[in-house]
């Protein structure tokens, strides 16, 4: 998987979190946490990008349903790139 995809990922996990309403500061500051984590993706062997985004997906399971299967989507690519 590339980084593209993780792009792609964010994007389609941005606009679902945009349209499902409020979210709380924590989870908020989750989401900007993963963002600038994959923004500045540097190919590092371990980065707590990955953490952020079980964490999200952690939140999201019972309320956003569609926002957990894009976390683990993103959760699973950066396992593959050994992040």
């Amino acid at each position: 998987m590339s980084k593209e995809k993780l792009g792609e990922l964010l994007t389609e996990l941005n606009r679902e979190l945009h349209t499902a309403g409020e979210l709380d500061e924590e989870t908020r500051e989750l989401l900007s946490q993963l963002n600038d984590d994959i923004e500045r993706l540097t190919g590092e062997a371990h980065s707590p990008t990955f953490d952020s985004a079980k964490q999200l997906e952690s939140r999201f399971a019972a309320n956003h349903p569609v926002a957990a299967r894009i976390a683990r989507e993103l959760a699973d690519v950066l396992a593959k790139m050994g992040i």
